[in-house]
């Protein structure tokens, strides 16, 4: 039986030490890799493929929720989350077949874990395990909106050749459909990511970012004025310049989210 290759996501030293410790007591398990935050645990897994990821859930920058929904995405290891809050929901957890240990954690616990996760691997294929971390991550992000700034609300990883790059939400001006995937413009800059506007728009902050056309969503901080065009139609400036259409099925919802009176589009 080859080991168990497992790599530690921890922003915390004393915890990041003690599951070493847990681990080294375990049969048949390698540690690869420890990571102090979500970025370098992200830039390890694309490297060193573990098996299994041990990730504390509240980081600074980037969330364990948040390095789980980008490997749910991409890769699929077995996923043990550990943390001292325990607000979310174990039964949520235990449906998705993922272990969730509270710190302190107790030697014993992490060597079950670390058994359910092996035999996790052995039984399911990467789809099913990426299939039930994303029921799991939207069961959280349901049951408890404000999760370690749980399902990317705050972040996108965008894959560009073969690095990821971080895309803080906030800097996304506007996003428009192409084909079977979404282009985010950010200044003068803009990115490909796959996947459809629907599905993004569900990850992203609703009260930021608005759907104006079926291609087309903003960012309602970056808005400037929603002016009329020709043959009925109309257009959101944004503070780059750039002109969105507006579709004719969105523009009055679109002027009643802005807090426009509907008698006057500007």
């Amino acid at each position: 039986m080859r080991p168990l290759r497992v790599l530690i996501v921890e922003d915390e030293a004393p915890a990041a030490r003690r599951l070493q410790l847990a681990l080294a007591e375990a049969a048949g398990v390698e540690v690869v890799g420890v990571a102090s935050d979500g970025p370098a645990g992200l830039e390890m897994v694309q490297t060193l493929r573990p098996d299994v990821v041990m990730t504390d859930i509240k980081m600074p920058g980037v969330s364990g929720l948040e390095l789980a929904q980008v490997l749910s995405e991409t890769l699929a290891p077995a996923i043990i989350f550990v943390t001292a809050y325990r607000e979310f929901a174990v039964e949520a957890f235990e449906l998705a077949a993922i272990d969730f240990l509270t710190k302190p954690v107790q030697f014993s616990r992490v060597h079950s874990a670390l058994e359910r996760a092996r035999t996790r691997l052995e039984e399911t294929t990467a789809r099913q395990r990426a299939a039930d971390l994303q029921r799991l991550l939207a069961s959280l992000k349901e049951e408890n909106p404000d999760a370690g700034a749980s399902a990317g609300r705050g972040v996108l990883w965008i894959s560009e050749g073969r690095r990821r790059v971080r895309i803080e939400a906030q800097s996304i001006e506007w996003l428009e459909a192409e084909r079977d995937y979404v282009r985010l413009h950010s200044g003068a800059q803009s990115h490909l990511m796959r996947g459809t506007l629907q599905a993004l728009a569900d990850r992203l902050a609703p009260e930021v970012f608005w759907r104006v056309h079926r291609s087309a969503m903003v960012n309602l901080k970056s808005v400037v004025a929603l002016s009329p065009r020709a043959w009925g139609l109309s257009a959101i400036k944004l503070a780059s310049g750039a002109e969105v259409p507006v579709g004719r099925s969105y523009l009055a919802a679109t002027r009643t989210r802005l807090g426009m009176d509907s008698r006057n589009a500007d």
